[in-house]
Order: C-alpha cells, then sequence, then structure tokens
C-alpha cells in the first residue's frame, strides 16, 4: 500500500528553527577540556572538523593507538617510534576517561501502516570512555560503556592494541569487541558525522537482518603510511569477526559459527583534508524464514557489500562528500527453492559549510534502490538540514539542530512509510 505523504512541517518546527538559529549564531564559547584534548593542550579541533567528525589528524591519531602525530617529521631524520611519541606525558586518569551525555527534544511524525505523531524530551545517550596509550609502550587500548541508550546498558567496544614501527610507517593489531565501521575511512564513509544519524546507505537493514552498524568481537589489522608533515596518508585495515546470530544480533560469546566475516577497507587522505575509500565485507549468517509458521525453515545466505566514498574540503570552509555502496545477498523465500538475490545501490551526497571553528551548516541525500528475488526495484530515500555551534571554545559542548525526512519503501511488501523527524540535542563530552 502506497501512502501519499503530507507536505507541510511540523506547525510547531518553524519557531523553534527561529529559537534554534538564534542559539547557534549568538551563544558566546565558555570554558572546558575533554580528555584526549586535556592529555595533549589542544582543542578538539586539532582532530576534528566539529566533534565527532574526524579530519585527517584525528585519522592519524587513531592509527597511531591514541598518540598525537609529530610535528616535526619533515623527512630530515627518522620518523619518531611509536613508543616514543608521548614519552614526556605521565599517566593520569582525567587524561584517560571521557563521559559523554545527550539529551534532545524532538518532534516525530510518521505515515504508513502505522501511523504516529509525538514530541518528546529524550535522554538520548550517556557514555563512559576509557581510552588512551599505554606509557612507555606500544599498546593502547579503548572502552565505551553505554550508561544508557535506547533504554539499555552495555558494553559497546573493548579492543586491546598494539602498534609498532614508526610515525610515517606504522602497523597494528588489535582485539576485542569492536565497531564494524567507526572511524574507519575517509570523512565520508565515517559513521559519526555532524548529523544525529550516519548515512542511511551505512545504516540501512537488509531483509536478512544485517547492517553495518554492528559491534562484532574480532581481531583487526592494518598499515598506515604518511608523506613528510602528513600530507598524504594511505591505509589499509582487515578484520575477521564472529558476524551477526540470525536475528542481527553480533555473536558475542561461544559462536558456533564455522565460518567468519571478513571486512578490508583501503583509505588514501591527500590534499588540506580529503580523501577517498574504498571499503569491502563478505559474512554468512543463519536466516530464519516464516517464524513461527508451519512452512518456518533456515539457509545460509553470503551477504557482500562493496562500496566507494570519497570527500575534499575546499578552502577549508565547504567540505563536499560522497559515496556508493552494494549490496548483494542471498536470499530464499520458500524452503528447497533455489536461491535468489537481494541487491541494493545506494548513493550519498553530502555539504557542509564551517563558518568558523565550531559553527556549520549541513545538507545532505541518501538514496537507496533496491530489488528482492527478482521483483520490481523500491526506491527509499532521505534528506536531512541542520545546523550546529560548538558553546564552548575547545569544542566539547555542540548543540545542533537537524529536520530528516526519510521515505522507505519495503523491498519485500512494496509497503510506503514517511518519517518526518524535527530535532533539537545537546551534547556535552567532558
Amino acid at each position: 500500500m502506497v501512502i501519499v505523504r503530507t507536505k507541510r512541517l511540523f506547525p510547531g518546527a518553524i519557531p523553534c528553527l527561529a529559537v534554534l538559529g538564534y542559539l547557534i549564531l549568538s551563544i558566546q564559547p565558555a570554558q572546558a577540556i575533554p580528555a584526549f584534548a586535556r592529555k595533549f593542550k589542544v582543542k578538539c579541533y586539532s582532530c576534528h572538523t566539529i566533534p565527532p567528525a574526524l579530519n585527517k589528524t584525528g585519522y592519524m591519531f587513531k592509527r597511531l593507538g591514541y598518540r598525537m602525530p609529530p610535528d616535526e617529521m619533515d623527512g630530515t631524520k627518522p620518523a619518531p617510534k611509536i613508543a616514543d611519541l608521548d614519552k614526556n606525558i605521565p599517566f593520569s586518569l582525567t587524561n584517560s576517561v571521557a563521559l559523554i551525555a545527550q539529551g534532545s527534544f524532538s518532534l516525530d511524525k510518521v505515515r504508513g501502516d502505522s501511523p504516529s505523531s509525538s514530541s518528546s524530551f529524550n535522554l538520548d545517550e550517556a557514555a563512559l570512555f576509557a581510552a588512551g596509550a599505554v606509557p612507555d609502550s606500544n599498546f593502547s587500548y579503548f572502552t565505551q560503556f553505554e550508561l544508557f541508550q535506547d533504554g539499555e546498558t552495555s558494553l559497546e567496544t573493548a579492543v586491546l592494541s598494539y602498534t609498532g614501527g614508526r610515525a610515517n610507517s606504522s602497523f597494528f593489531g588489535k582485539a576485542g569487541e569492536m565497531h564494524l565501521q567507526e572511524g574507519e575511512g575517509t570523512r565520508a564513509a565515517m559513521f559519526y558525522n555532524l548529523f544525529p544519524e550516519p548515512s542511511l546507505i551505512l545504516t540501512n537493514t537488509s531483509p536478512l537482518n544485517f547492517t553495518l552498524d554492528q559491534h562484532p568481537v574480532g581481531i583487526n589489522v592494518g598499515y598506515t603510511w604518511a608523506s613528510n608533515y602528513f600530507k598524504q596518508v594511505f591505509a589499509v585495515s582487515a578484520k575477521v569477526t564472529n558476524g551477526v546470530n540470525p536475528d542481527g544480533s553480533e555473536i558475542l560469546l561461544n559462536s558456533t559459527k564455522n565460518s567468519k566475516d571478513f571486512w578490508f577497507d583501503a583509505d588514501y587522505w591527500f590534499g588540506p583534508d580529503g580523501g577517498v575509500t574504498f571499503m569491502t565485507y563478505y559474512g554468512r549468517k543463519d536466516q530464519v524464514q516464516n517464524a513461527g509458521a508451519d512452512d518456518e525453515f533456515t539457509f545460509h545466505p553470503t551477504i557482500r557489500r562493496y562500496g566507494v566514498f570519497g570527500n575534499y574540503l575546499f578552502f577549508d570552509k565547504l567540505d563536499v562528500l560522497g559515496g556508493y555502496l552494494r549490496s548483494n545477498d542471498d536470499f530464499q523465500d520458500v524452503a528447497d527453492s533455489s536461491k535468489t538475490s537481494f541487491i541494493s545501490n545506494g548513493y550519498r551526497g553530502e555539504v557542509d559549510y564551517y563558518f568558523k571553528p565550531g559553527l556549520a551548516l549541513m545538507a545532505r541525500y541518501d538514496r537507496l534502490n533496491q530489488t528482492l528475488a527478482g521483483g520490481p526495484v523500491t526506491h527509499t530515500d532521505a534528506w536531512a538540514i541542520g545546523g550546529l555551534h560548538a558553546l564552548t571554545q575547545l569544542g566539547n559542548v555542540v548543540i545542533r539542530g537537524s529536520y530528516t525526512h526519510e521515505r522507505d519503501t519495503d523491498p519485500a511488501s512494496g509497503s510506503v512509510s514517511t518519517d518526518k523527524l524535527f530535532k533539537i540535542d545537546l551534547r556535552i563530552m567532558w
């Protein structure tokens, strides 16, 4: 059933946008320092365009095991060894622990088979982080514990890393529970960005209950090369993980799968702050069809993802991002029938304009063209606009406003739903 989309914005959204615009443009900075900025005595903008979006320095900071890239790497002498990058900085608990909290007000209107309309004040997230390099060693660690998210408490990430080599030619190995795509790639391929939610083509859930937005357990290895002054960076990463359960949740303990899932990423950063990313994913899972019915059965589809993404920052002001992601998954609708396919071609485009450090406006568009079992092509698209402003000189308190219009078409049933969401949120990072 196709639902006709309404054309009017929420009646209360216009005055809210006016208030938000005043806040974004007029609030004066205050003072506060988050964990890594405390340790290295820098502003958040050293590693982020605006938190949490990483720039090239922030990308290298993570690749070097949470160690700051050296300023003196001009090629006249050997680059520093990894363990020497922060050798003179003593360990401090306050420089290794961070707390992030986000609250919001939202107006949400859904049109479709289950229409709804709501407005609410929300506690979106409260998370505790412990991360950093182990002093006088090549080891580092990163742990993210969700104190509250979606009404639940959970361990989101727990990784122990070893990084060897020198600042211009390093390698790493990691093990633990990690996000499949978080922080990997250039900005167009990263999950965390200027909007409240990641790009639709990265988070869309397929008919096989699979999404790249997952936290499996496994190992991750990589290599990073950098030219003088880090003007160019080439990096590769590969992961082997447990994969997911039939319902799409991560396999965290006692995996019964004989096969493992594989993920590969290659990044090339160039110019002031631009880059290109290629990524691919290959995995298998159990899929339960017609659950609870007399004709329930289980099959074992292969899941494939291939993507190319890129971005370039013009004049230190205008960031242009784009990307393409293809899905090609096995699909079986009836037991003992031949397998068919779920095919998805996803496209994304985004423009972010930075008026000054900590103040930006952004707009993006995502589109998915999907077909299931040789059926008709269905279309899902989403567009969003927004603005954000850091309320501190160091960039660790950010207010943001956004409006998202998403039209989803189910590739199996063909049903259509439309979701309009206006949201103002405040994110505090200590």
